[in-house]
């Protein structure tokens, strides 16, 4: 299965968004910490702006998420600059022929197999929010704890968002 950069470009920026609230996170701003062309960077602000998650104002350049970063998994993002479609991420020939009895099953034996994988794929997005990785961000950047400590730490102790009662004792116990 083959995701576009377009994925981790979307979690960068609304993450920038989410860390930086106080800061207009422009499309040049992201461009420059991806490494890539704020055009690039402005058609995935559109996908997630269609998407509901983002919100752009012209002019002022202000922009926000529209919903709290505790309510924006990453398979919300994810389908927001991605498909979920089958048929659009594992490709099939068109030439399958049908007198072979694999070429004649092969596209819904597998079908069944890869929604599966798909539907995988979504239980494991659909757990962590912005929120999450921006809480790891900061306890990284703030705490100098490592993102395998805060990610063990979390899972360990069925990670709530609530942050306000954490601190570097409890993580690292």
């Amino acid at each position: 299965m083959r995701v576009s950069t377009q994925f981790p470009i979307a979690v960068h920026a609304l993450l920038m968004i989410a860390y930086f609230p106080n800061i207009r996170v422009t499309s040049d701003m992201v461009a420059e910490s991806v490494g890539k062309n704020p055009v690039i960077i402005r058609n995935v602000y559109k996908k997630l702006k269609d998407a509901d998650l983002l919100t752009v104002q012209r002019g002022v350049g202000t922009t926000e998420l529209i919903r709290p970063a505790s309510k924006i998994t990453l398979w919300d993002i994810y389908k927001a600059v991605e498909t979920d479609q089958i048929d659009e991420i594992f490709k099939f020939p068109e030439t399958l022929s049908g007198v072979c009895t694999v070429g004649g099953s092969i596209r819904e034996l597998l079908t069944i197999h890869l929604q599966e994988a798909i539907d995988e794929l979504k239980n494991a997005l659909s757990k962590t929010t912005v929120e999450e990785l921006r809480f790891e961000i900061e306890a990284h950047n703030e705490k100098e704890i490592d993102f395998p400590a805060i990610v063990e730490w979390y899972k360990k102790n069925n990670f709530d968002t609530s942050f306000e009662d954490l601190d570097k004792d409890t993580i690292e116990e």
